[in-house]
C-alpha cells in the first residue's frame, strides 16, 4: 500500500486545485472545503463525505485504518455510516484494488465477529430475563 504523507491536504497530494464551486450546496462547498484540510485533520464525517465522491486510492485507507479499530465509528448520519459509505464503492473499484479490497475484507471480518459475540450475549440476557 502506498504511504501517504497525512500533513498534506488533497490538493498537495494529487497535485489539483479546485476551481471554486459552481454549485452552491452544503456538500459541494464542504466537498471544496475539505480537499484543503490536511488528512491528519479529517475526521470520520469528512472521510464519509468525501469518499462518495473523491479521491479513494488516498481517502479509502485512512478511513479502514479507522474502522479497524472499530468497523461501527461513524460520522453524523448514523452507526456505521463511514463503512456503509465505503461498502457502496463500485464494485469495479475493489476488483483492480485487491491490497485495499482485503483491507476492507479484514474490516468486514472484524465487524461480523464482534456482531456475533454481542448476539450471543443478547441471546443469553433475553433467555435469562425470562
Amino acid at each position: 500500500m502506498k504511504q501517504v504523507d497525512i500533513t498534506k491536504t488533497l490538493e498537495e497530494l494529487e497535485g489539483e486545485g479546485w476551481s471554486e464551486p459552481v454549485f452552491s450546496s452544503g456538500l459541494v462547498v464542504r466537498s471544496h472545503e475539505l480537499r484543503k484540510k490536511p488528512l491528519n485533520e479529517f475526521n470520520l464525517e469528512d472521510l464519509r463525505l468525501l469518499l462518495q465522491q473523491t479521491s479513494l486510492d488516498i481517502l479509502l485507507p485512512l478511513a479502514l485504518e479507522r474502522l479497524a479499530e472499530n468497523p461501527l465509528q461513524s460520522g453524523e448520519l448514523y452507526v456505521g455510516d463511514l463503512l456503509c459509505s465505503i461498502l457502496r464503492v463500485d464494485k469495479e473499484y475493489w476488483e483492480n484494488n485487491i491490497e485495499i479490497k482485503n483491507e476492507l475484507d479484514e474490516v468486514i471480518r472484524i465487524y461480523e465477529n464482534a456482531r456475533e459475540t454481542v448476539d450471543n450475549y443478547i441471546n443469553k440476557y433475553r433467555s435469562d430475563s425470562l
